[in-house]
């Protein structure tokens, strides 16, 4: 694919911080990434002892490492076409999972990747059309979204993917032009429910997770225009919302439909993608993200931090 139609496709949405909203002084960029070599950062997970996680999608296709010293190493690598690795997640023991959108349906997926950068494509997953947001629930079921398709998907832990729910709150529009409609997109579980961000309806769905774990009836919880494009999610210790609003260059916070800006362009926030809070005992009430860099006239592809004043949702 074309990097313009990488571009937009990937355009998505943040949420917001704290109980103080920070501001310019508390980002801090981490590491940052060549534009000229095409290192753009799309994914982001941190393990339980705050390694961070960050997928870079095509052509570099890879992910790297980068310790809490900031020392950064290629993971794992992926020989794919389209766009490459997206979302991630990383399990109790500590195992990443990454979301692979290509282009070829023999390496489309969702993947399990080993300490050695082994990768192993999860069954089931092939079936999915434009794999992208991963999350775990307290029992080890990973959910998937599926953007293009309008889905989410549930991976029982040593199973194979099964399609979760099929719903039009899921479904994008195509307004954004990326060649195709880019629904569900950022997901995170929040007790028994799952909270899935629509890209282009702007929207947050709230959907409850049964007793015989199949899928409750979806809502609506949150829906303005400042969450177009609305991406990469996460929650704190309170259930508050943290959201990446990739298309308008801004971190948000979302709190019983109260939405705060918590950094924006401003701030050096430029197509930020993925959120995710550290979590070793330092980290805790650091929000981190990547900038993804391409909706500002000065990109800045980056990992970087914001002191938001509240922990992260502790890891399953």
């Amino acid at each position: 694919m074309r990097l313009r139609t990488i571009l937009a496709a990937l355009t998505v949405a943040a949420l917001a911080l704290p109980i103080t909203p920070a501001r310019a002084a508390d980002v801090e960029t981490v590491v940052s990434f060549d534009l000229g070599s095409g290192e753009l950062p799309e994914g982001l997970a941190i393990d339980k002892r705050d390694n961070a996680y960050v997928s870079l999608i095509a052509p570099v296709s890879e992910i790297r490492k980068i310790t809490p010293s900031g020392e950064q190493s290629t993971f794992a690598s992926f020989d794919v076409g389209g766009f490459g690795p997206l979302g991630m997640a990383v399990d109790a023991p500590g195992t990443v999972y990454v979301a692979v959108a290509s282009s070829d349906p023999a390496t489309q997926g969702v993947y399990r990747v080993s300490a050695d950068g082994t990768a192993t494509r999860l069954p089931g997953t092939e079936a999915m059309t434009f794999p992208n947001g991963l999350a775990f629930d307290r029992r080890g079921n990973l959910f998937v979204t599926d953007a293009a398709f309008g889905a989410v998907w549930r991976i029982p832990r040593g199973g194979s993917a099964e399609l979760w729910l099929h719903d039009p709150l899921l479904v994008g529009t195509g307004d954004l032009g990326a060649g195709v409609p880019i629904g569900a997109n950022g997901i995170a579980v929040d007790g028994n429910a799952v909270i899935v961000a629509n890209t282009e309806q702007a929207t947050l769905v709230r959907i409850p997770i049964l007793r015989n774990g199949t899928a409750g009836e979806p809502e609506v919880v949150a829906e303005d225009p400042a969450l177009l494009g609305i991406d990469g999610i996460t929650l704190d210790v309170h259930g508050a919302i943290y959201a990446a609003i990739n298309s308008q260059n801004a971190v948000v916070r979302v709190d019983g439909g109260e939405i705060t800006t918590v950094a924006d362009a401003g701030d050096g926030i430029n197509g930020v993608s993925s959120v995710s809070f550290g979590t070793a005992m330092g980290d805790r009430m650091n929000l981190f993200g990547v900038n993804f860099g391409v909706f500002s006239p000065l990109p800045t592809p980056s990992l970087f931090k914001i002191a938001v004043g509240v922990p992260g949702r502790p890891m399953p």
